[in-house]
């Protein structure tokens, strides 16, 4: 299960400071497999797909075979904000409470971003959706009800696919997934 225990450069996170509870949402493996599902058929072969927050692994130990891959984990010694280089992916549930500072880290190394957020999260700054317009846009929404998405919380998850330069509709489905 990926979860973002002490993940957020310049938050610091101490046993006197925790991260707020937000950050601790671990992926059910199932979910991520499901969204790993989703967008496979679009990744080509070689691509390099980047897991930003990896937890304990329920994406990243998941991707397609097919694909190059990579990782970070501050718990592990290998911070996200220190990342160099482009991949074609990046496929995670990232920390609530640094959203924005996750979501500006991946556009500068990815040209397609996929989270997995509660559906008001996404949506829930002005800015933050005037920086999604200026990467490109959102491509697809993959809506999965609270019941059905294995979170603690009581929204809808969505699986987000933002694409860099993407001047198209955007695509909103619900996924089907069992309860």
């Amino acid at each position: 299960m990926a979860h973002h225990e002490g993940f957020g450069r310049g938050k610091g996170y101490t046993a006197k400071n925790p991260q707020p509870p937000n950050d601790l949402v671990s992926t059910p493996e199932s979910m991520a497999k499901h969204v790993i599902g989703i967008f496979s058929s679009q990744i080509p072969d070689g691509s390099l797909v980047l897991d930003p927050c990896a937890g304990s692994g329920a994406f990243y130990d998941n991707y397609d075979t097919r694909w190059k891959t990579d990782w970070c984990e501050i718990e592990k010694g290998r911070d996200f904000f220190d990342y160099q280089g482009h991949v074609s992916w990046i496929i995670t549930n990232p920390p609530y409470s640094i959203l924005d500072e996750i979501l500006f880290k991946a556009y500068e190394c990815a040209d397609n971003i996929v989270f997995v957020l509660p559906l008001s999260k996404m949506f829930s700054s002005l800015g933050r959706i005037r920086k999604i317009l200026d990467y490109g846009n959102i491509h697809s929404i993959h809506i999965v009800g609270a019941g059905k998405c294995g979170f603690p919380f009581g929204f809808p998850a969505c699986a987000f696919h933002i694409k860099r330069g993407y001047e198209g509709k955007t695509l909103i489905t619900e996924m089907e997934l069992e309860e």
